[in-house]
């Protein structure tokens, strides 16, 4: 949906409030009843959904929420978009994501980072090499991602599968992960990441 006209002290609010809570909650472990739920709480809340019926409609201001807050709260996170300054706390950044699939010799090639997987292109100066990275519910579209970088790049891709605090992954699903890998030639690593206070946080 279309950016909502909003002035930049209500959205910087806004984006606070929500990103504040949404942390609270462990938003990455809730449920889609859960989530369905705190959307129509953030709907109803005075600071929140209250304030954006202001500026537009019922409609506009939910979609808001689900369709532009939340949707850009999973890649502010990992230091990607315009709303990175919200977030308290997020991922080292794609430093960490190269290293554990390429080595420390490789770094990012910078203008490269991308979504819809996240993904970057790396380089040791010489080579280069698409890297796509994502949870362990995303493995087969980073498997499709990678895959289609292999033919297009005719260089081999890497795949890093994150967990994170409170999660972890089990030895058969790893095991699973490097089977399919292996079979379809891209490389894969297991990272488990923890959060820093975000060095950018306007809050």
């Amino acid at each position: 949906m279309a950016r909502l006209q909003l002035p930049d002290e209500t959205r910087k609010q806004l984006l606070l409030r929500i990103y504040n809570q949404a942390e609270e909650l462990r938003w990455d472990f809730l449920t889609n009843p859960q989530r369905t739920a705190h959307y129509r709480q953030w709907y109803s809340d005075p600071r929140i959904g209250v304030v954006l019926t202001n500026f537009v409609g019922d409609k506009a201001a939910m979609d808001w929420i689900k369709d532009v807050a939340m949707k850009e709260y999973g890649r502010a996170k990992e230091g990607i978009g315009q709303y990175v300054p919200y977030v308290s706390r997020r991922f080292r950044g794609t430093d960490e994501i190269v290293r554990a699939a390429c080595g420390d010799s490789w770094s990012e090639i910078p203008g490269t980072l991308d979504i819809k997987p996240n993904n970057i292109v790396a380089t040791d100066g010489s080579r280069r090499r698409y890297v796509c990275w994502g949870r362990p519910a995303q493995f087969r579209d980073l498997v499709w991602a990678a895959l289609n970088q292999a033919v297009d790049r005719h260089s081999r891709p890497a795949i890093v599968v994150t967990t994170q605090e409170g999660e972890t992954l089990n030895g058969p699903d790893k095991a699973r992960h490097r089977d399919i890998a292996a079979h379809c030639g891209v490389d894969l690593a297991h990272l488990h990441r923890t959060m820093i206070v975000n060095p950018d946080f306007v809050g």
